[in-house]
């Protein structure tokens, strides 16, 4: 097995094929696994202010999330990790280049993250911001990251 690789790119300096594998795994964990029915791929995927943020092992795209950069806030979201890669650090080494990536922009990250989720993401510094709600018929969670140094070494 290879090292696992992270890429961090723009639509337009997406090939398709990295287009492709990033939208399947998000389609394969959101929708076919989960269940949840929405249009899981959306003009944001392809926006130049949109940042896909993917890890690949052994030449296969195992991990993703996208940063929205544009507007007053940065948008984190699409986190999913393929079932048999989880519980290998994958998601937590994305969010620390994203939040890396989002400090550097020194604005606030807001998540809609699912429920279930939540002490996961406090453990990079995100802080409830109000109460559940159902998107998507999915249980979630609005938080706010507002650049807690232990981000970087959660």
């Amino acid at each position: 097995m290879t090292d696992p690789q992270v890429f961090v790119l723009t639509p337009q300096n997406m090939t398709a094929v990295q287009m492709q594998r990033a939208l399947q795994l998000r389609v394969s964990v959101f929708v076919a696994e989960q269940g949840i029915v929405c249009e899981e791929i959306d003009d944001l995927d392809r926006a130049e202010t949109t940042e896909h943020i993917w890890l690949e092992a052994d030449g296969a795209v195992v991990s993703v999330l996208r940063l929205l950069l544009d507007g007053p806030v940065i948008r984190i979201g699409r986190v999913a990790t393929h079932a048999a890669h989880r519980r290998r650090g994958y998601s937590d080494r994305l969010m620390r280049v994203a939040l890396d990536r989002a400090a550097d922009a020194g604005r606030p990250v807001e998540i809609h993250a699912q429920a279930y989720l939540e002490r996961w993401y406090e453990k990079f510094g995100f802080e409830r911001t109000g109460p559940d709600f159902l998107e998507e018929g999915v249980d979630h969670v609005p938080m706010t990251w507002r650049g807690h140094p232990q981000a970087a070494t959660a």
